[in-house]
């Protein structure tokens, strides 16, 4: 009896889980991606992934943990289907109302990996600099760095 209980418990927690983070691993997949089929697959092993690690109870901070291992399954991915062809981003369909938010967003997805992450941790999920360097395993003065040196960019393009 007490089995059932905790296998309910644990979907339950997973399902919490995907409610909470699926709109912030949904907008990473799509800005790491090639195109929306990669998006969603990312999407899909990530959370596979969690449901995975959950059964082992080796998630401690269930964001930051989230937030690697989608990094992980985009950067993996694309890295496999690197010879196939893929969809221009002008192609893809970006929900904005004003000019300036597209011109923003073509901006970050011009710079490197590196700077776009941490530019979208910090404005786009309001994430503070410990978490993103915590979720991305990195010192939080290399966040600061990175954030700087990003900003620079953005305004040199912009």
């Amino acid at each position: 009896m007490q089995s059932k209980e905790k296998d309910l418990s644990a979907e339950m927690y997973y399902t919490k889980l995907v409610e909470k983070y699926s709109d912030m691993v949904t907008r990473l997949c799509v800005m790491h991606s090639a195109s929306v089929w990669d998006a969603e697959d990312c999407y899909q092993n990530t959370f596979f992934k969690l449901y995975e690690a959950l059964g082992k109870g080796v998630v401690d901070s269930p964001k930051a943990w989230l937030i690697r291992v989608c990094l992980n399954e985009c950067h993996s991915l694309m890295r496999k289907r690197l010879r196939r062809t893929t969809v221009s981003l002008d192609e893809l369909e970006i929900a904005a109302e004003d000019k300036s938010g597209i011109e923003t967003l073509d901006a970050v997805w011009s710079l490197s990996p590196k700077y776009r992450d941490v530019i979208y941790l910090y404005y786009y999920e309001d994430m503070s600099v410990a978490e993103i360097a915590e979720a991305l395993l990195i010192g939080e003065n290399t966040v600061k760095t990175r954030l700087r040196r990003a900003r620079q960019k953005l305004k040199e393009i912009l």
